[in-house]
Parts: C-alpha cells; sequence; structure tokens
C-alpha cells in the first residue's frame, strides 16, 4: 500500500481496551515513524493515552454524547481539516465508520462487524465458531492482528501506558498529604465497574480483604473509585475496620493520578475493568477477580497478575446483571470467591514485591 502522510486512529471507548490496544498503536506508529497520527476517542481514551507519544494530534469524539447527530458531525469536520488518507477503526462500531466517511477518509480498516462491511475498503473477518458466534480472542492479539493487515507487524505484546509529570506530582502530593510511608506497602482497591454489578465482588469482602492487609502486612490502603463509582467506594470504607490511607469516595481522581498511583502501588485488588489494565501497564501488582465476564477476552499474559475465578456453570454469562432470582445460585461466580483466596494472592505478590524493592 501506499505510504500514508496523515493517518487517523479511531481508538477503543473503553480504558481497558485502550490499554490493550498500546502494542497495537505502537507498531503503527513504529510501521510508519514520520506520518501525522491523529488518535480520535473519548475524552477518557485520551487521557489514558497522555504521554505515550504515540499521536501527533487527537481529536475528542463527542458523537456518543446528546445530540449525538450533531456532534457526530462536528467531530467529522474537525478530522476533515486533518485530510487523512487512511483511518483504522479500532471500535468495531458502525458509528466509527460513518465518522470517517463523513470525513472524507476513502479508506477505512477495520473488522467487519456491525453491519459496516460496505463502507471499509479493508474488512477483517472475526473468527467464528460453528454455532455462528465469535470465537474469544485476546484484544491485545484481536487489535494487533488489524494493523498487521497493513504490514505494522509487532510480537510486542505488552500493555505500557505514560505519566505526565504533573499528574506524578499530584500522586506526590496526595500521598503525602495522606500520610504515605514509602517503606509499608501500598495496596489498592478498585471495587466499582462500569459494566454493571455483575463483575463486582462484594464490598464486604473488598473491605475484608484490606482489613487482613492491613493486619498481616501494616499495608496501607487507597480505594480507588471513577465518579459514579463513589458510593461504592463509600461502602467499603464503611465496611472496613481500619481506616484506608486514601479514599476516592471523597475526592475526585482523574485518569493520569490513576496511572500515577498504580505505578507506586505494590498491589491492585480489582474487578475485571480498567484499572486492572491501568495498573498491569504500570508495572503493579495485580489480583483480578473475574465473574460475569469471560477471562479468554481480557487476557493481559501479565506475569504479576493472579486471576481469581469461580467455576460454576452459568459463567461466563456475559451481562452486566446477575440474571438469576434472588437465592443461593445469584452472583455464585462472585460469592464463591472467598476472601482468604484474595488475601493469599495479594500476599504472595507481595512478598515478591519485597524481594524486588528491599521493603
Amino acid at each position: 500500500m501506499l505510504y500514508p502522510r496523515r493517518l487517523a486512529v479511531l481508538v477503543p471507548n473503553w480504558v481497558g481496551d485502550v490499554a490493550m490496544a498500546t502494542p497495537a498503536l505502537r507498531a503503527l506508529r513504529r510501521c510508519w515513524p514520520d506520518a501525522s497520527i491523529t488518535h480520535i476517542g473519548p475524552a477518557v481514551a485520551l487521557q489514558t493515552l497522555t504521554g505515550a507519544g504515540l499521536s501527533d494530534e487527537r481529536i475528542e469524539d463527542r458523537s456518543r454524547q446528546k445530540p449525538r447527530l450533531a456532534n457526530l458531525h462536528a467531530t467529522a469536520a474537525e478530522l476533515r481539516r486533518r485530510r487523512c488518507e487512511l483511518a483504522v477503526l479500532l471500535p468495531n462500531s458502525m458509528r466509527s465508520a460513518l465518522l470517517c466517511r463523513l470525513a472524507g477518509i476513502s479508506r477505512l480498516v477495520g473488522y467487519d462487524r456491525d453491519g459496516r462491511g460496505f463502507l471499509l475498503a479493508d474488512g477483517l473477518s472475526p473468527l467464528r465458531g460453528r454455532n455462528g458466534r465469535f470465537v474469544p480472542v485476546r484484544m491485545i492479539d484481536y487489535y494487533l492482528e488489524l494493523v498487521r493487515a497493513l504490514g505494522a507487524d509487532s510480537e510486542d505484546t505488552t500493555m505500557r501506558l505514560a505519566v505526565m509529570d504533573e499528574d506524578e506530582a499530584a500522586a506526590v502530593t496526595v500521598l503525602d498529604r495522606a500520610g504515605f510511608n514509602p517503606r509499608r506497602p501500598l495496596v489498592m482497591l478498585n471495587p466499582g465497574a462500569a459494566f454493571g454489578t455483575s463483575k463486582m465482588w462484594p464490598t464486604e469482602r473488598y473491605a475484608g480483604a484490606a482489613d487482613a492487609l492491613v493486619e498481616s502486612r501494616d499495608a496501607q490502603i487507597v480505594i480507588h473509585a471513577a465518579p459514579s463509582e463513589q458510593p461504592v467506594a463509600a461502602e467499603v470504607a464503611e465496611a472496613m475496620n481500619h481506616r484506608p490511607m486514601l479514599n476516592f469516595a471523597r475526592r475526585q481522581g482523574s485518569i493520569g493520578l490513576l496511572k500515577a498511583l498504580c505505578a507506586r502501588c505494590d498491589v491492585v485488588i480489582t474487578n475485571d475493568t480498567g484499572a486492572r489494565h491501568v495498573a498491569a501497564a504500570m508495572g503493579a501488582g495485580v489480583v483480578t477477580v473475574f465473574g460475569s465476564t469471560d477471562p479468554a477476552w481480557a487476557r493481559i499474559d501479565y506475569d504479576r497478575e493472579r486471576i481469581l475465578r469461580a467455576d460454576v456453570p452459568c459463567s461466563p454469562c456475559q451481562k452486566p446483571i446477575c440474571p438469576l432470582p434472588a437465592g443461593p445460585h445469584y452472583h455464585q461466580c462472585m460469592s464463591e470467591v472467598t476472601v482468604e483466596q484474595v488475601v493469599s494472592a495479594a500476599e504472595e505478590l507481595l512478598t515478591a514485591a519485597t524481594g524486588r524493592t528491599g521493603r
């Protein structure tokens, strides 16, 4: 294919998917180091990539916000001014393809999904089983396969994110004011999940695991929460016997601050949500509790992650809310993961971290 001088990349919408897309984004940057690359995506996705050096320009995509049609045309008009010759669509949506067509980009590369195949110059077919359903493929490989079709090959599948100086300074200030002691372990809890409650390990169990680590390891606890998850963080703090060092139920955070804090954490205990991927990309130890979702899609092959999952017949259902009626089987994919299992996994990671850092 011709060397593109101006390239548009529509990045994924969710923070975790953005992190899993970083190997593909690095491959594009290496393949065309002199091209002008513009990333288009929601504000939170662009903030996740801030500082990584993978784009020359960024455009916030507001087309999912009301009024959607007006915002779609406004975003397309801004993209049109970049005069891009090629667009790589990492999201699977029809909306992402329409946006690029409205921006006057003639060559679109993406997966043939959501009925958008007729808009694609290069459409890849995702794997399907005999039943017609999509075969689970880890998203890191899913995105890499797409850019390989353009010649941007890479064997590097490591997720990497960067921290801006101002976010590092903010993290230092927040921790100092909270009384952080660098000689004691720093453990973050991430009890929320934007996907839905089916992904959420019970708040009282997060509290129990935190208390156990305070008592056994003198751990300093940070409860992280996105703005919509603050009530969940408050429930965890209320259920704890020991006061957390830092609780985002009562303060505003940001993706930049989350990255900076994760880079300092020894362990992050989390549901299968964006903070899990951020923590892994920043090098923290990670304990992930899986419930309704299939780990095959979100596999990251990270040697400092411990995955806990109950083997129950209804999981993975991929539903945001448990569909079973109240009773002994309700949300059993999460209720059968014990505090002791999570604490044991965290202890293992903390012991390894002690050996590395000398704490």
